[in-house]
């Protein structure tokens, strides 16, 4: 029942994102979300063990809260260099904050680890926030977001009901014992057709094999953003990304494939009007 709940408010509130709110209250949201969304990768690498460690060491996720800051920081300045046209300072102001901190944090392996894992983060979190920015700027940017949650999800659901129903061969048994190449080809089935009937979200009057097309591409991004986030827990030790949502785990557990997929979608809008 907690599960159920917890899935009608996000949907409703993701309704309200894409179709009743003005661009910059959705723009406002997203960084907000890419925010937390950091935070909890961050935490996770914080969990991470370093050789110095013994083998009972707390996976406790704590970082410094200055660590944290500055993660969330560059992960920000990703995202605006992202959507940004030409020069820039944002290079300098990023590789700046780790200078700062080579200067204020020891000369441990665990904190090599930790800086890697941070710009890791704001890589992985920044890119794909700025494509989102980039695909829901403009007054029909609500539409177009509903256009790719739905392809995602839709396309996550096939790749569960798929993987429970056929089984089969494991598609990363390292990483996702649950997942199957049979869920995969599920995945990729149901967002094609995801994303043929909904294509009429788009304003640009695509017909449904482009949009069947795009549902394709998207979701499979959003199939190796789960894996790439599988591997983010499995080298951390954690079964979720944290709890915001009651009986699903993380915000990142429930936007890992949104990311990939995001960065497919601008991908593609080179290529085929939007």
């Amino acid at each position: 029942m907690r599960r159920v709940i917890s899935a009608a408010v996000v949907a409703a509130g993701t309704l309200a994102l894409c179709l009743l709110v003005p661009p910059w209250v959705r723009q406002l949201a997203i960084l907000l979300a890419a925010a937390y969304a950091c935070r909890e990768a961050i935490r996770m690498a914080g969990a991470i063990q370093a050789p110095e460690d013994g083998p009972e060491a707390p996976r406790d996720g704590k970082v410094p809260p200055a660590g944290l800051a500055a993660t969330v920081v560059l992960m920000l300045l990703v995202a605006g260099f992202g959507v940004s046209s030409g020069p820039s300072a944002v290079p300098l102001a990023a590789m700046s904050l780790f200078a700062v901190a080579a200067l204020v944090l020891p000369a441990t392996p665990r904190t090599l680890g930790w800086l890697g894992a941070a710009a890791l983060a704001a890589l992985w979190i920044g890119f794909p926030t700025a494509a989102l920015l980039a695909l829901t700027s403009g007054e029909d940017g609500g539409r177009t977001l509903l256009f790719l949650l739905a392809t995602v999800m839709v396309g996550e659901a096939g790749a569960f009901f798929g993987g429970k129903l056929i089984g089969g061969p494991r598609l990363a048994p390292a990483l996702s014992p649950g997942k199957t190449w049979a869920g995969f080809v599920a995945q990729l089935a149901f967002g094609g057709a995801a994303g043929a009937a909904t294509v009429p979200l788009l304003s640009s009057g695509l017909g449904p094999g482009i949009g069947s097309a795009l549902g394709v591409g998207i979701s499979a991004a959003a199939a190796l953003g789960d894996l790439f986030e599988s591997f983010w827990k499995r080298a951390s030790g954690r079964k979720d990304s944290g709890r915001i949502i009651p009986g699903h785990g993380g915000l990142l557990d429930r936007i890992d494939g949104v990311l990939f997929g995001a960065l497919a979608l601008l991908a593609a809008s080179v290529f085929v009007p939007l």
